[in-house]
């Protein structure tokens, strides 16, 4: 795996209703003085902070809870994901994106459901 030279910072921790405050939020940044990242390094570098933002520690890597998805999603996609906030389609949408049936969502299956909403978002903007 390529080194991606990047630094981090510590962010304040996510109390409960926290309101999208970072739950240990870092940003990531090129090391390299006067470095532009392209906006498809930023957008990666982005998935990758809101993974680590609200998933915990659990086996050998991080994992999503239920509960870490809800928050999630009422945080970072309220906008496109308006009508899940009732916890029967929580659990729904946790069922499709737990495709190793483990109760979690690893990184892989986290970015496997952003391709899913982006696609959507792409389907919805071609028609419109």
């Amino acid at each position: 795996m390529p080194h991606l030279g990047l630094g981090a910072r510590g962010g304040e921790a996510r109390g409960p209703g926290g309101g999208g405050q970072p739950r240990g939020a870092r940003s990531a940044e090129p090391r390299v003085p006067g470095a532009r990242m392209s906006q498809l390094e930023k957008a990666a570098l982005a998935l990758l902070d809101v993974f680590q933002q609200y998933s915990v520690r659990a086996g050998g890597g991080r994992r999503l809870r239920k509960a870490d998805v809800k928050e999630l999603i009422g945080s970072e996609l309220a906008h496109f994901l308006e009508e899940i906030k009732e916890q029967e389609v929580v659990d729904k949408v946790m069922e499709t994106l737990d495709s190793d049936g483990d109760g979690e969502c690893d990184f892989q299956e986290f970015v496997a459901f952003v391709a899913m909403v982006t696609s959507a978002c792409h389907e919805f903007f071609e028609h419109e």
